[in-house]
């Protein structure tokens, strides 16, 4: 069962995916139709990032099914999200400032023609209509793209100062983002390093030498000598004087 914030990254990823598809029909739709002009320069920029943007996003998708093992790490996640947010930005600034959307269209059936003519289904009317629907659509991914950008990134420096500083090289489908399996993750360092200084202070405290020769392989089987008795040759083999 995927987790809610699974869900909630797969819902963004998914309604940005649709309105790509959307923008890339309108786009493919201008360019059999439209003669490239100044006018027109958006519709290549158009089908560019929108084709860099579904690669991307089956990318992440589809790295998601992955359970062990993740390519994707939360760091290269939020770059891509940052190349996929620039290159809608920059689109949507480009049809908001252009010319092109109160362009009037003029349809003739050969460049010898000079009188226009009806085609069934497009006009002016319905390029500018389109046109508005490719805008609109644009500076939704950007809302989208750049909002979830913002909140993984905050949730992966809030998770970096307090509870693990590795977060950046795990993948965002694994990691626990809101304490469910914070048992699982490894024990900081301070601990380790207390149990390290321990076991110093005791190999300090023993007496100089006798720690180190008992633990050295160049003294195999070396013990602690036992208490040495002295005694008298003399007072044991003599015979009282007379």
């Amino acid at each position: 069962m995927p987790s809610k914030f699974n869900i909630f990254r797969a819902c963004i990823y998914g309604a940005v995916f649709i309105w790509t598809v959307i923008c890339l029909a309108i786009a493919a739709h201008f360019q059999s139709l439209l003669v490239i002009t100044d006018l027109t320069r958006f519709v290549p920029f158009t089908i560019f990032v929108c084709s860099a943007s579904m690669l991307i996003l089956i990318i992440l998708l589809g790295c998601s099914m992955i359970r062990t093992n993740n390519p994707i790490s939360t760091r290269i996640e939020l770059g891509c999200l940052g190349l996929l947010g620039t290159f809608w930005l920059a689109l949507g600034a480009f049809l908001a400032s252009s010319d092109s959307e109160d362009a009037n269209v003029e349809c003739y059936s050969s460049d010898a023609q000079a009188l226009p003519i009806d085609v069934p289904g497009f006009s002016t009317e319905t390029y500018q209509a389109q046109y508005r629907v490719l805008e609109a659509f644009s500076l939704f991914n950007v809302i989208l793209i750049l909002g979830f950008l913002l909140f993984l990134l905050a949730l992966a420096v809030k998770h970096h100062f307090r509870v693990n500083r590795n977060v950046w090289y795990i993948a965002v489908t694994v990691y626990p983002w809101f304490g469910k399996n914070m048992s699982k993750l490894p024990a900081p360092v301070s601990s380790r390093s207390r149990s390290r200084g321990k076991a110093y202070d005791e190999k300090a405290s023993a007496p100089w030498g006798y720690e180190t020769r008992r633990g050295d392989s160049r003294y195999p089987g070396h013990n602690a000598p036992a208490p040495a008795h002295t005694s008298d040759k003399y007072k044991r083999n003599a015979s009282p004087r007379r």
